[in-house]
C-alpha cells in the first residue's frame, strides 16, 4: 500500500478511482493538486487523468473543486463530499452519497442513493434501497424496492416496484411516476395549472390542483394513493 500521495492537478483532470472493497471517500476542494491520503495501491498520471486502484483498504482522497470523478467499487461504501463536476458511480453493494455536483449517474445492485444538490441531470438506480435527491434540475430515478424521495427538480422520471413516492416540483416540467405498489406524491408550486393523468388501479386520487397546460404530470400505480398538491 502506498503512502500518501500528491498529484498536480486541476479541475480539468478526471479522476478515476476503482477498487474491489472498502469504503471510498473523495472530497472537492480548494486545491491545486490530488491528494491521495490512504488505502491506494497504485496511483498514475497520465495525459487523460489521474488513475487510483485499491485492493481492500479505505480509500481517502482530497481533489480540486468541480473535478470530475469515475468510481467503481465491487463492495463499499462511496461517500463524494464537498463540490464536484460530473460524478459517475457504480457498485455491487454499497450506500452512495454525493454531497454536491454538476451532474450525477449513481448505480448500486443493494444499497440507498443520497444526492443533496444536483447542477443537472440527476440519475439513480437501485435494485434495492431507498433513493433522495436535495435539489436537481432534472432527474431519472429507479429502484425495484424502496422509497424515493424529491425535495426539489424540475422534469422527472421515476420507476418504483415496491416503494412510497414524494416529489417535490419546482417548476411546469414533465413528471412521470410508474410504481407497482406504493403511495406517490407530487408537490406542485401554488397556481401551477399542469396536464394530469393520474391513474390507480387499487387506491384513491386526490388532486389539489385545476388542470392545464403547465407542464404534465402522468402517474400509474397499481396499488396506492395517488396525491397531487399545491403547496
Amino acid at each position: 500500500m502506498l503512502g500518501p500521495t500528491s498529484v498536480e492537478a486541476d479541475a480539468t483532470m478526471p479522476l478515476r478511482v476503482a477498487t474491489r472493497s472498502g469504503a471510498v471517500t473523495i472530497t472537492g476542494e480548494d486545491r491545486p493538486d490530488v491528494l491521495v491520503e490512504s488505502g491506494a495501491d497504485d496511483v498514475t498520471r497520465g495525459h487523460d487523468g489521474i488513475d487510483v486502484r485499491g485492493r481492500g483498504r479505505a480509500l481517502m482522497i482530497r481533489c480540486p473543486i468541480g473535478t470530475d470523478v469515475f468510481v467503481g467499487c465491487a463492495s463499499g461504501v462511496v461517500a463524494l463530499q464537498g463540490s464536484l463536476g460530473v460524478v459517475r458511480v457504480t457498485t455491487r453493494s454499497g450506500r452512495i452519497t454525493v454531497a454536491q455536483a454538476h451532474s450525477v449517474d449513481a448505480r448500486t445492485a443493494s444499497g440507498s442513493i443520497t444526492v443533496e444538490h444536483c447542477d443537472e441531470a440527476c440519475r439513480c438506480q437501485t435494485k434495492s434501497g431507498r433513493i433522495r435527491v436535495g435539489r436537481a434540475e432534472s432527474g431519472e430515478l429507479v429502484t425495484a424496492s424502496g422509497s424515493v424521495t424529491v425535495d426539489a427538480i424540475g422534469a422527472v422520471h421515476v420507476r418504483v416496484g415496491s416503494g412510497t413516492v414524494t416529489i417535490g416540483l419546482t417548476e411546469a416540467a414533465a413528471v412521470q411516476v410508474e410504481t407497482h405498489s406504493g403511495s406517490v406524491t407530487v408537490n406542485v408550486p401554488a397556481g401551477l395549472r399542469p396536464a394530469l393523468e393520474l391513474r390507480a388501479v387499487s387506491g384513491q386520487v386526490r388532486c389539489d390542483c385545476e388542470p392545464g397546460s403547465d407542464g404534465a404530470i402522468r402517474v400509474m400505480t397499481r396499488s396506492g394513493q395517488i396525491s397531487v398538491l399545491e403547496r
